[in-house]
């Protein structure tokens, strides 16, 4: 499943309520690296958040980017970062396949009902094929 996230704005100023430039964005969008919307994996060696984390990134122009993972947001330099997949404009996702009934196997085991195994090279016995 995919959705449209875009891929940002082209603005090189933020408007106050008025429409007068209140401030300079940057000329880049991306930083180190990085662009916002990419997928990354976040290896923190030390800290309160040490640890393995994965989600998208938010960059910073500094250098320490912020991430939003399952449980949050953390921010985190960007040595410690590795791309898994660019950040394109969509979003995926996936989802688990069905599991087949578990009523139907047990009939084909149990003998109650056989396949039908169709005819067999020359007319011989089905149970030498």
């Amino acid at each position: 499943m995919a959705k449209a996230t875009g891929r940002g704005s082209y603005a090189r100023t933020t408007p106050d309520r008025y429409g007068f430039p209140r401030l300079r964005r940057p000329r880049t969008k991306q930083h180190f690296g990085f662009s916002t919307g990419d997928l990354v994996r976040a290896t923190v060696p030390t800290g309160s958040w040490a640890g393995t984390w994965t989600g998208r990134v938010s960059v910073r122009a500094r250098g320490q980017h912020s991430i939003t993972t399952r449980t949050g947001r953390i921010n985190v330099f960007h040595t410690h970062l590795q791309v898994l997949q660019r950040g394109d404009g969509y979003l995926y996702s996936t989802r688990e396949e069905p599991v087949r009934s578990a009523c139907r196997k047990k009939r084909l085991i149990e003998g109650q009902r056989v396949p039908n195994v169709g005819p067999t090279p020359k007319g011989g016995d089905p149970a030498n094929v």
